[in-house]
């Protein structure tokens, strides 16, 4: 059964977009001030020095007035109107600023400089095309020139154009290879291009750089979670909420992660205290309710998810998971109205046509059953929960060919069924393939032993752990040991392993541990990698 926890990914980009993007021109603009640039006369006008020094010091009104006299003079002067550009975007007037920077470029069409911070005004204003045209004719005019092909990334990130932005963004990268925003946003980009390890990398390279960039290291932790390391999510979403308080998807991610962990109680603590902070975030209350049904009190999600039906009446996840709640607490013609509210809200939510579906089919309504499950999987084919339920009511109503073609259906989708290859094999003893039977009972067993073997391999990394704490290494390595042997494939038991050996004097073993771990979870490396 699926509860609807969500990351509200697209405030996480505004927001990220906003904290560097916006902020950034406070210190671009300073690399700026020095340079009066090709067209200036040889001879500094004093007026265009004072100008300049105001505009250095931060006094944006003396500075307008003495940069707007200059330019009674000199009306043709670009670096005149570059200055009074800057001027007039420290001060917010982001229309001022634009004519500012037309003017620039009017009379000086090769100054780079005029053409990227117009470009990014531009940006501010949400003319995103007119901006990337500004910071490529920036690009052309010096492809060297660092925040032209900075801002230009950035932007193509925010278009969601990684090709581009990830040419832009290397360059950059290359031209200042110690500039944490340019490795933040091409981890973003490549993590956009699905590449996670690369984009892991960037991302801690940012971090490194700046430790103190809030969201950067709640990026970083979006991108852990993604690679399966919550603990490591866990600690920078900690990180990012310390350093920033208002980035409350930090906490509110942290709350999922602890959830995801099976640390309901840290997780209810967290999600409580951000839901008294801003009563109106409506995934921290989802997240809250999800919390509390790990932790085991039914009644208390109950109670978050009906206060979000009425904050948030529009909310199909919000009747869902209350259906969901309502279900735990076999309320089932409550549930079943809360589900079908979901429905009616958004048709598209499969996971509220299974769970009506299995509603219906608990109260022996099976006929209404089977059509939500094909509703849940008219909405999501590669669904297989919909197909298993589906599988076991033709099987009950003996419908055996087209049960058969359900739970096949369920372990193309879902190849680690172990119910779904036993539910297969009872189905093809009851038609007389006694070969095909044994084989899908087989498969089961084999599933259900490695599911076990899993958990135990948990249980002895668990163990060895706790050895470590009682500083009996050699009983934490037979534990580590013993979690590779249950489940060779877990990364967290080579690395464990690995790091035990390590300190024991075993490197050579411990090395191979850690090339294990890191191809089976590229996230995991040795503490003290460079990479």
């Amino acid at each position: 059964m699926m509860f609807a926890v969500y990351l509200a990914h697209s405030t996480v980009f505004r927001l990220a977009f906003l904290r560097l993007f916006v902020f950034l021109p406070v210190f671009l603009l300073l690399l700026s001030f020095p340079i009066l640039g090709a067209s200036a006369s040889p001879v500094q006008n004093p007026l265009l020095t004072e100008g300049l020094k105001l505009l250095q010091a931060n006094d944006l009104e003396r500075a307008k007035r003495k940069l707007e006299e200059f330019l009674k003079l000199e009306p043709t002067s670009a670096e005149g109107h570059y200055l009074l550009g800057v001027t007039y975007e420290r001060k917010g007037d982001l229309p001022s600023a634009v004519r500012a920077y037309r003017n620039a470029v009017q009379h000086a069409p090769g100054m780079a400089r005029a053409h990227d911070r117009l470009g990014f005004v531009l940006g501010l204003q949400g003319k995103v095309q007119e901006a990337i045209g500004e910071f490529e004719k920036a690009i052309e005019l010096d492809p060297n020139f660092f925040d032209a092909q900075y801002h230009l990334g950035a932007t193509l990130w925010w278009t969601k154009e990684p090709d581009r932005a990830l040419a832009a963004l290397r360059k950059a990268v290359g031209l200042a290879p110690d500039h944490p925003e340019a490795h933040y946003y091409l981890g973003l980009t490549e993590k956009l291009k699905g590449n996670l390890e690369v984009a892991l990398n960037e991302l801690h390279r940012a971090v490194k750089l700046n430790p103190a960039l809030a969201v950067v290291r709640f990026q970083l932790g979006l991108a852990l979670q993604e690679a399966g390391d919550l603990d490591g999510a866990v600690g920078e979403f900690k990180k990012a909420f310390d350093l920033n308080s208002a980035l409350t998807e930090a906490a509110n991610n942290l709350g999922l992660a602890l959830i995801q962990k099976g640390e309901a109680e840290e997780a209810v603590a967290i999600l409580q205290a951000l839901v008294r902070a801003h009563p109106e975030n409506a995934a921290a209350r989802l997240n809250l309710g999800s919390a509390f049904l790990q932790k085991g009190d039914v009644s208390a999600a109950v109670e978050v998810y009906r206060e979000l039906t009425r904050i948030a009446p529009t909310s199909a996840e919000a009747f869902y998971n209350l259906g969901m709640a309502l279900k735990q607490k076999d309320e089932f013609q409550a549930a079943e109205a809360e589900l079908q509210t979901a429905i009616k809200l958004d048709p598209a939510l499969s996971e509220a046509h299974y769970t009506l579906g299995v509603v219906l089919w608990q109260n022996g309504r099976a006929s209404e059953a089977i059509a939500s499950f094909r509703a849940a999987i008219a909405q999501k084919t590669n669904y297989a929960d919909p197909h298993y339920m589906l599988g076991t009511i033709l099987k009950q109503q003996r419908k055996l060919e087209e049960a058969i073609l359900e739970f096949r259906q369920t372990i193309d989708y879902q190849p680690r069924s172990a119910e779904a290859y036993l539910s297969l094999g009872q189905v093809l003893q009851q038609k007389g393939d006694s070969d095909g039977a044994a084989a899908a009972f087989a498969e089961a067993e084999r599933l259900n032993k490695r599911k076990a073997d899993e958990q135990a391999a948990i249980f002895a990394v668990n163990a060895g752990l706790q050895k470590l704490k009682r500083n009996d290494l050699a009983g934490a390595i037979s534990k580590f040991r013993e979690a590779v042997r249950l489940a060779p494939e877990s990364p967290q038991a080579h690395y464990q392993l690995a790091l035990a050996l390590r300190s024991s004097g075993e490197k050579e073993d411990a090395q191979l541990h850690f090339q294990e771990a890191r191809r089976l979870a590229p996230y995991l490396k040795p503490p003290d990698s460079s990479e």
